[in-house]
């Protein structure tokens, strides 16, 4: 199972929205085939070990991450290979949560006459939570990832922000685009950077990133970066539901989708756009905004995951910084996090959090 696992993440980077999977097919202690599942229409794990098995997979066991899907998609059924193979024994990792499943692969297999075996590996787990989350909870799951100085900082009192950390560190950036599938700012990172949010530098090419834009007031104009390159990577742009028409039917001309979203005051419903992303097969966004947009999703407790990368350097409290006011007035009231890993990135060092157990889904008081 540990080389099923390795064998998944080999698709990290061009699999979303689909999960990362990864297949062994072993007999008589050997390992006579292996296959992983590298994106969506393309072969799944199981058919590609089984594959690379061939006559060696009669009366063997096959390993796979994931429970084998049993429907007819972009490609045929996992469970038909796998009893046309002659498969003996099939050890899954976990259990697929989409509902078009519930277990029902493996009453297929153990009808065929295969012995199944789930071990429920915490890891396997781990390596598709973003799959398995949205399967949950019809919403993508939210990445925060924050590019900051020692003392908390994103961008000097001018603004500047470029750039905060070093080049590793912007590459691996760009490597959490690819593995969510959907990169989220808000407009005022528009308008300072004007990005294009695309997924490049990687060794393999990942499919077109979806780029996400909360604007409430519809800033985004046809000369940005985004629109001009929404041809070759989707956009979609959430807007103020009092937004003139005109304006959002122009972006719609040229191909971008807008959707008006419900607002609170100067505050976007945050879990309507999830949910309408989720709607959109989206299974993960990595918010790459601003302090103001990353405070958002911190607040209401949609944050499911954060990545900071801590540069070596200092600016001092005029500097803008990372997350806006949470109103905590004790450290009672600080929302608490769990460090996951502790990495060096070049010149800088990552940290990856999740909630604390007990604050998933907390909404802050600053909501």
């Amino acid at each position: 199972m540990d080389l099923a696992r390795r064998l998944a993440e080999r698709g990290r980077f061009t699999v979303a929205p689909n999960p990362l999977v990864g297949a062994v097919v072993v007999r008589d202690g050997e390992v006579v085939g292996e296959g992983w599942h590298a994106r969506a229409g393309e072969a799944h794990a199981e058919v590609r070990a089984l594959d690379a098995a061939g006559e060696a997979a009669a009366g063997a066991t096959l390993f796979v991450t994931l429970e084998p899907c049993n429907h007819h998609g972009r490609t045929p059924p996992c469970v038909e290979a796998i009893m046309r193979a002659g498969i003996s024994r099939v050890v899954v990792g976990a259990l697929d949560p989409d509902p078009r499943m519930g277990g029902r692969s493996l009453k297929m297999l153990r009808g065929a006459g295969i012995s199944v075996e789930v071990v429920d590996d915490p890891a396997c787990g781990r390596q598709n939570e973003q799959f398995f989350h949205r399967m949950r909870t019809g919403r993508p799951f939210v990445h925060v990832k924050l590019a900051t100085t020692l003392d908390g900082r994103i961008a000097a009192s001018g603004g500047d922000s470029k750039w905060v950390t070093g080049e590793a560190a912007r590459l691996r950036a760009h490597e959490l685009r690819a593995e969510a599938g959907a990169v989220l700012v808000g407009a005022g990172t528009v308008r300072a950077d004007d990005p294009t949010l695309t997924a490049r530098g990687l060794p393999v090419e990942p499919p077109a990133v979806t780029r996400v834009v909360l604007d409430p007031r519809l800033t985004t104009g046809p000369e940005s970066e985004l629109v001009r390159t929404a041809k070759k990577a989707p956009l979609i742009v959430f807007v103020g539901e009092e937004v003139p028409g005109g304006r959002a039917e122009a972006l719609r001309d040229l191909g971008i989708e807008v959707v008006a979203a419900p607002m609170a005051g100067d505050r976007m419903d945050l879990r309507f756009v999830l949910e309408e992303l989720g709607r959109r097969g989206i299974r993960g966004v990595l918010v790459e905004g601003g302090g103001e947009t990353a405070t958002g999703f911190v607040e209401r407790g949609l944050a499911d995951k954060l990545t900071l990368f801590y540069a070596p350097r200092l600016i001092g409290s005029e500097g803008v910084p990372m997350i806006g006011a949470l109103r905590a007035t004790r450290m009672a009231e600080a929302l608490q996090f769990r460090v996951l890993d502790v990495e060096k990135v070049g010149e800088d060092v990552a940290v990856t959090l999740y909630p604390a157990p007990g604050e998933e889904g907390r909404v802050h008081r600053a909501s």
